[in-house]
């Protein structure tokens, strides 16, 4: 009895059990058949009112389309044309004032102008030239040639550099004389060369004479002839001061130097007292 009593609370327990479970089963069945429903209802809504907006923006689109023109041409019944009666146009002379012939003076024509003195014009001094061989600056021994280009060690400074020039020994207070006939154009105490003359002959040849006492004969414009004395020499070049007393002396073609040696020849001094 008591293992019969036994097995049937077993079975009690287990009946208990399939019921909740098949109770649960039941409710979950509903919840989702109920959610179904529910979602279904709102997408039928959802899809009526999107079909509604279809509709719509179709009406708002359909623009009528434009009617196709007649197969025959239409014409225009012909009218006479309507005659326009019209008064004459009658064209008058212009007015114009009559030309005036009459020649008109300006009074800056009959008022006398007044008298001025004639321009004065300024001309160039007209430099002597001469077809005469040169003559020499300073009678002495030519104691430093031209480097034609070359370059060369410099007694005083000892860079190697050009020589554009001869130097003429001389003593102090020797004179010293234009070449040819030419022009004072130009006088200054350079920094290098000392007190320098320069004389330009006109016709593109410059002399320049360096190294000269500060008692100069001539002055910036002064025309010269061959042989005028124009200074005395002096011991004023700097840059050739270890070298003994000379006159360094350069000659130029436009901006070229050339050999003063060939240029002045065989050595005379023609001197000219002022």
């Amino acid at each position: 009895m008591i293992k019969e009593h036994a097995v049937k609370q077993k079975l009690k327990k287990h009946l208990g059990f399939y019921l909740v479970l098949m109770l649960c089963m039941a409710m979950i069945s509903f919840a989702c058949w109920y959610a179904y429903e529910q979602t279904k209802q709102q997408i039928n809504i959802d899809l009526n009112s999107a079909v509604g907006d279809i509709k719509v923006m179709e009406v708002q689109t359909d623009i009528p389309k434009a009617t196709e023109p007649p197969t025959e041409r239409e014409t225009l019944p012909e009218t006479k044309p309507e005659t326009i009666h019209t008064q004459p146009l009658i064209v008058q002379p212009l007015q114009t004032a009559p030309i005036q012939t009459e020649v008109i003076t300006q009074q800056a024509a009959v008022i006398d102008a007044p008298e001025t003195a004639p321009a004065v014009i300024e001309t160039e001094t007209i430099v002597p030239t001469s077809t005469e061989p040169p003559c020499w600056p300073l009678n002495g021994e030519i104691i430093e040639d031209f480097s034609n280009g070359e370059l060369v060690k410099s007694k005083t400074t000892g860079i190697w550099q050009t020589h554009n020039g001869i130097d003429i020994a001389g003593t102090l207070g020797d004179t010293v004389c234009a070449v040819n006939a030419g022009l004072v154009r130009n006088i200054e105490n350079d920094a290098l060369w000392g007190v320098t003359v320069t004389i330009d002959h006109q016709n593109g040849l410059i002399s320049r004479y360096c190294s000269l006492n500060s008692g100069l004969s001539v002055s910036v414009g002064d025309t010269v002839e061959k042989g005028t004395v124009i200074g005395a020499l002096g011991d004023t070049a700097d840059i050739e001061s270890s070298m003994p007393t000379h006159l360094h002396f350069e000659v130029l073609q436009g901006e070229i130097y050339l050999n003063p040696a060939e240029y002045l020849g065989s050595q005379t001094i023609e001197t000219e007292s002022e």
